[in-house]
């Protein structure tokens, strides 16, 4: 299939972690711990069992009957009766039977793989957040480091009547709000460890391993729009659809006749006081049985229920489908964003730096302007943040692109 669109999606900056591949540890660890995982692969091989229960014949019928009165024959009572049967369904019925069960499994694989790339995505998530709110808790506390530098500072020009008690307060103040959001920060990392390890299935007091550095480097990847009709939730649609078919194949099947084969044994005594040719000969009987669906407006309403369901899926799909483009091209235009953003805020730290030098080489000839300094100090202070929100949407919508897009078998 040639594709019309190709987007180049290069995310400039993507973590590497001091640890090595700590996310792929944890997402084969959040698979193989998942219950829901493991609860739709009980179900998966139950479906497959279901192919040899559907395709084997019905069973064979056997009888034993003894007469409670003789039934006198030419030859002799009959005493007893032995009979078996079996039911051979129309030609082709059994194996559409099968092919059906078998697409309704495929079902069930591709909704296990689906969950797949849903709980990927979920860990990649609440991984990145973690990731996130232990920067900015880094970055808090270099901040108020800088503050208490700042004061001690300011509490030297007080003393040689250089500036005033304002300058001081000011700067508490400011190193007050910081400590309360460091503070609040430290909470929510304890709480998205919680919701981690909940992910992962595992104990919510296990110790989570915290990033504690990033190395920006260049990636590039190639997805298109065209990949998401192998997301396995279209393919799963694709397997109910396939399956409904089969079993309006099956219905009509059903209306056919269906034929049986038994024999008949009966146990006949001899005669007594006479002589006659075969006296006392058991009867052998072979039988033959059709049975005719004479009143088939069963399997006829069953053929249209059917047909409104595949009808059903069709809508289904085309629904689908346009929510999962829908989220590929926000989440393609909120990455691209963010990377402009990223940008932007290296800039912006820069300059920060730079002024806040300007403002401290000045300082070793003129008076210090405190209240320039902790303005510049918050600018750069919101410039960090801004940039680790940015990062943060960069890797959390590159997972959603692959979530949408890439075939994690």
């Amino acid at each position: 299939m040639k594709h019309k669109n190709v987007y180049i999606i290069t995310c400039l900056l993507l973590f590497q972690v001091t640890h090595g591949q700590s996310l792929e540890n944890y997402l084969a660890e959040a698979e193989k711990n998942s219950s829901e995982i493991l609860a739709k692969q009980f179900q998966y091989e139950s479906a497959l069992e279901k192919v040899n229960e559907v395709g084997s014949l019905p069973n064979t019928q056997l009888g034993v009957g003894v007469f409670a009165q003789a039934v006198e024959t030419r030859v002799g009572p009959q005493r007893a009766r032995f009979s078996a049967s079996q039911k051979i369904p129309w030609f082709g019925l059994l194996s559409a039977k099968k092919e059906n069960a078998k697409l309704l499994a495929n079902a069930k694989e591709s909704e296990i793989d689906f969950l797949k790339r849903q709980l990927s995505l979920n860990v990649k998530l609440a991984y990145y957040e973690l990731y996130t709110l232990q920067q900015k808790h880094t970055i808090t506390k270099q901040h108020i480091e800088i503050l208490d530098t700042y004061e001690k500072l300011a509490l030297n020009e007080l003393e040689n009547n250089r500036t005033n008690m304002v300058d001081v307060l000011n700067i508490k103040m400011k190193k007050n709000t910081l400590l309360q959001q460091f503070q609040e920060i430290s909470e929510n990392i304890q709480s998205q460890k919680v919701t981690f390890n909940l992910l992962l299935n595992k104990p919510v007091t296990t110790e989570v391993l915290v990033l504690d550095s990033l190395k920006v480097q260049e990636v590039g990847f190639f997805t298109t729009k065209e990949a998401i009709e192998m997301n396995p939730k279209l393919q799963q649609l694709d397997h109910l659809e396939n399956a409904l078919q089969q079993s309006e194949i099956v219905a009509k099947k059903e209306g056919n006749p269906s034929i049986g084969f038994g024999l008949d044994y009966v146990l006949v005594a001899e005669r007594s006081g006479i002589s006659l040719p075969d006296n006392g000969k058991d009867i052998i009987m072979p039988m033959v049985t059709v049975s005719i669906p004479l009143f088939n407006k069963k399997h006829i309403a069953k053929q249209k229920q059917l047909q409104l369901e595949q009808e059903a899926i069709s809508q289904t799909k085309i629904t689908v489908k346009n929510q999962l483009l829908i989220a590929y091209e926000q989440a393609l235009n909120t990455l691209k964003n963010a990377k402009e953003s990223i940008r932007t805020q290296d800039e912006n730290i820069l300059q920060a730096e730079q002024a806040k030098e300007v403002i401290l080489a000045a300082y070793q000839t003129a008076k210090m302007d405190f209240e320039q300094l902790l303005a510049l100090d918050q600018l750069a202070l919101s410039f960090e943040l801004q940039k680790v929100k940015d990062l943060n949407v960069c890797f959390s919508n590159s997972a959603i692109l692959e979530f949408l897009t890439t075939d994690t078998k």
